[in-house]
């Protein structure tokens, strides 16, 4: 069997990666502004940090830290770009390992944590407030200026679009984090269907579509993936908050949304606790964006 026709084509995938973007669920029914969602990534900005202190944090950092040492990219006085770099969880362990970081985050309150620890540390960190959006390569000179660009589970790398100009910053390196497959817990499935009538759908910044596209485009990625089962007994505030901070994106929270969340979870839990699981699965891909192979006619 072999890849014909319009499946073997680049342009395939980048169409149908943007009409899956289009049609989306979470696309369709998003009712808040960048300047909305930015705010509420400041709130949640002290949580963030903590993450990265601990172990679900230091578990992400090491297995990109591992891809890179493989892979030869894990070098003293590399210049890295890091897109939506969050609180540092990757520009704080690669300016540790002696690397040039600019780190690229439009919340005010992450870039607050990272400053700190950068300054903490004395790190060469360069933190730039903007989105990947608003960016201009030429203009910031930042065209192939980069020996390696990241983008982790980021929104600011979410279509084909940002994706390309994610590309274009690099002159050696490109390491890309996305979900992989399906994402949500019956939590969230469950109240979108009741508040929507419709299913939540898949991610649509799946990495199965960047993945097709540089395939295609023959480029050979290393693709590797992490697979999370978390499961947790929190309290039932924590839970009916975190839902609500969720479905605040798409509808207003009423007193009627707000009791329809509240009576959901509060059934499900045992006494002030939720038994809370969820299972997702990221994948993590390399690829050197000068080395591009003739594709193979895979009978």
């Amino acid at each position: 069997m072999r890849l014909i026709g319009e499946l073997a084509e680049p342009e395939f995938w980048l169409n149908l990666w943007e009409k899956t973007r289009r049609e989306s669920p979470l696309s369709r029914r998003r009712k808040r502004s960048e300047e909305e969602l930015i705010a509420l990534w400041d709130q949640r900005a002290p949580s963030f940090a903590r993450h990265v202190m601990g172990e679900r944090g230091r578990k992400r950092q090491q297995e990109v830290l591992d891809v890179l040492r493989q892979e030869g990219a894990l070098r003293p006085g590399m210049r890295v770009l890091d897109i939506g770099a969050g609180p540092g969880t990757f520009a704080l362990v690669l300016a540790r390992e002696g690397m040039e970081v600019t780190a690229l985050e439009p919340s005010r309150e992450m870039l607050r944590f990272l400053e700190e620890q950068a300054r903490q540390e004395n790190l060469p960190i360069t933190c730039v407030r903007s989105t990947w959006q608003e960016v201009d390569l030429d203009r910031e000179g930042w065209r192939e200026r980069f020996d390696l660009v990241l983008a982790s589970m980021t929104p600011g790398v979410n279509d084909p679009a940002t994706f390309l100009k994610f590309m274009e910053a690099s002159r050696e390196c490109c390491l890309y984090c996305a979900f992989a497959g399906p994402r949500w817990d019956r939590a969230h499935e469950e109240l979108w269907r009741y508040f929507f009538q419709e299913d939540i759908g898949g991610s649509p910044s799946d990495i199965i579509f960047p993945f097709l596209y540089l395939y295609t485009s023959g480029y050979r990625p290393i693709l590797r993936f992490s697979t999370e089962i978390r499961e947790e007994a929190i309290p039932v505030e924590q839970v009916i908050e975190e839902l609500e901070r969720f479905f605040w994106q798409y509808l207003d929270i009423t007193p009627e949304v707000k009791e329809t969340i509240e009576r959901y979870v509060r059934e499900r839990s045992f006494g002030e606790t939720y038994r809370w699981k969820r299972c997702f699965c990221r994948g993590i891909m390399f690829w050197r964006v000068k080395e591009v192979y003739f594709p193979p006619q895979i009978e």
